[in-house]
């Protein structure tokens, strides 16, 4: 489906006629299609970019607040700050599925909206806490109230956008988690100079008007998010017209438009969905480390707290330019793992760096986070970018997305464990665990490559009986012997 010398999923193979003779008299014009996507991505991407981008800053202004005095006002230690963020990851996994198998029934535009709304209100309660089991039960809800933007985004892009015009929508996705790491700073930076404003300590306003802001993108949600294409205001007739086709192209893939269960338990007996599920693990691993401790860990260089949260600032912006670069290269060459793997090779030689430095040595210390931070971004973006292109049939896809991201996101309980003590000021335990991750990650994705291809050949090799056979016994969606996965 997205390699070069593969069809793509919707159209038959070479010298095979189409099981659904209705698609060979559908035809898409490329400078119209090329005009829809740029609407696409004119609408819907940026509102996806500002869902994400508000729920990264309220979940990780926790390690922004940390460094700013929150723990010694609140009579915390790094072990109780590491339990809160763990808590955090214990309701935002446990809700991930649920909230991605509910999307399509309870309409997006209402239940984003709605869940923005729940965890905008929790944010402003904790710019009020008074002590660490107050910031626990603040943590607990935020990761409910939390739990479905990523899988609910991502299933969201791919009603809109084919296979291969994922990757760099994705990108959106987790480019805007990057950015808040850098908005987060420089918003801390700025909220911080309120401090004593209404008798309230400057991280408490970091809460707040964080919080604040976020209700006024819940509102902007509800009007604004479609629904559909069907029902998407900024499209015209011609438009949808052309959505339609590009759905019926892919129809033989996607199976019932109603809830089935079996389409649920498909996706759980699918082994490459927990081959996907293992990279996104040791991922997230790196990926949480970074968002929730990069201030604490540039801090431990020896900065003071102003210096640090400015110096988190070019490093998101870094890792935001390189992981979109390397998602548009992805989706114009039709690959993943050819990506993937050099970006988890130079993240792990990043962190060996940072482990084997002196932590008196800054300025190496400083560049070795520039060569970690963007690829944790790719092998986790294009991996969730891979499983969408891999499971066909709504509700498989949506249950392998809930899925991967629960398991993925299991990582966050690590993560709040592994950062709790520093030796001779560096985070050695963190570090070093997440060095083991990527490369264990890198490991999953070679895995997951080697399976795609060996399947792809068999069924490029499939004779025309052999192939109507497998159609007759009900092999559908991503199994269907046309279905080509990406590699």
């Amino acid at each position: 489906m997205e390699s070069s010398d593969l069809k793509a999923p919707g159209s038959p193979r070479e010298g095979v006629s189409s099981d659904l003779d209705s698609t060979t008299q559908l035809y898409v014009d490329p400078e119209q299609e090329k005009k829809l996507l740029r609407k696409l991505d004119l609408w819907i991407s940026p509102v996806m970019t500002i869902i994400f981008l508000a729920a990264y800053l309220d979940r990780a202004n926790i390690g922004n607040a940390a460094s700013a005095g929150m723990t010694d006002e609140l009579g915390m230690s790094s072990a109780e700050l590491g339990n809160a963020v763990t808590l955090f990851y214990v309701t935002y996994v446990a809700f991930e599925l649920p909230c991605s198998l509910l999307m399509k029934k309870l309409r997006p535009s209402r239940m984003i909206a709605s869940l923005i709304f729940l965890w905008s209100i929790v944010i402003i309660g904790t710019g009020f806490i008074h002590n660490a089991g107050q910031l626990y039960a603040s943590r607990l809800l935020l990761g409910m109230f939390e739990s479905g933007m990523f899988p609910c985004l991502a299933l969201y892009l791919s009603t809109y956008y084919k296979a291969e015009e994922q990757a760099l929508r994705i990108s959106y996705l987790l480019v805007s988690a990057a950015l808040s790491g850098a908005f987060g700073g420089l918003f801390a930076y700025a909220l911080l100079k309120m401090d004593g404003i209404s008798g309230l300590s400057g991280w408490r306003w970091l809460f707040i008007v964080e919080g604040c802001a976020s209700v006024v993108v819940a509102v902007f949600v509800y009007f604004f998010l479609p629904d559909d294409f069907e029902s998407a205001r900024f499209l015209n007739e011609d438009d949808r017209k052309l959505m339609r086709i590009r759905a019926e192209l892919n129809a033989r893939y996607n199976g019932k438009p109603d809830f089935d269960w079996g389409e649920v338990v498909k996706a759980l007996k699918d082994p490459k969905l927990y081959i996907s599920c293992w990279s996104q693990f040791w991922a997230d691993i790196c990926s949480f480390g970074l968002s929730s401790f990069l201030p604490l860990i540039i801090k431990s260089f020896g900065y003071d707290t102003v210096t640090t949260q400015l110096l988190t600032i070019p490093v998101f912006f870094w890792a935001s330019a390189g992981y979109t670069t390397v998602s548009w290269m992805s989706d114009r060459f039709k690959s993943r793992y050819f990506f993937m793997l050099p970006a988890a090779l130079v993240t792990a030689i990043g962190y060996a760096v940072n482990i084997g430095v002196a932590s008196n040595q800054r300025g190496p210390l400083y560049f070795s986070i520039f060569l970690i931070a963007p690829g944790i971004y790719i092998i986790l973006g294009i991996n969730c970018t891979w499983l969408l292109n891999s499971h066909a049939g709504y509700y498989k896809r949506a249950t392998a997305v809930g899925m991967n991201q629960s398991i993925g996101n299991s990582a966050g309980v690590v993560v709040g464990q592994i950062f709790k003590t520093t030796v001779n000021g560096k985070y050695l335990l963190g570090l070093s665990f997440s060095l083991g991750s990527v490369i264990l990650a890198a490991l999953g994705h070679l895995t997951l490559y080697l399976f795609f291809k060996r399947e792809n050949k068999r069924r490029n090799a499939l004779t025309e009986e052999e192939r109507e056979y497998e159609i007759h016994n009900g092999k559908g969606g991503d199994f269907h012997p046309d279905y080509r996965y990406a590699l």
